[in-house]
């Protein structure tokens, strides 16, 4: 939330460190997945770099461009992690029209096809 140290996980864990033998260890934590946003390669790869510098950011957004506390991180172009020749489908439906049976249906076929 707006003005708090931190989120609930990431203060919890925080708390028992410092209270423990590993007090010296640092805690950093962010968000992500806000709007709706997906979370890709290219974003999992900004938060291992912020991760790597010599001081990175301790509390962080990814995915969107946060213009009021400025805590995003840079997100590089898109990854293709997937393997020569992968396939991807995406389908779409509203749940209650048939879509889950037609695509069980649309896998199989495009398994045995492949």
């Amino acid at each position: 939330e707006q003005g708090s140290q931190g989120e609930p996980l990431l203060l919890e864990v925080a708390s028992m460190l410092h209270a423990s033998a590993h007090s010296e260890m640092v805690v950093i934590g962010g968000r992500y997945g806000l709007g709706s946003k997906e979370f890709t390669p290219n974003i999992v790869l900004s938060i291992y770099e912020n991760l790597a510098k010599e001081s990175p950011k301790p509390r962080f957004t990814v995915g969107i461009n946060d213009d009021v506390t400025f805590l995003s991180l840079p997100v590089g172009p898109w990854l293709n992690v997937l393997p020569e020749g992968t396939t991807e489908c995406m389908f779409y439906g509203l749940g209650s029209d048939g879509t889950v049976g037609a695509n069980k249906s649309a896998v199989k076929m495009i398994a045995m096809g492949t």
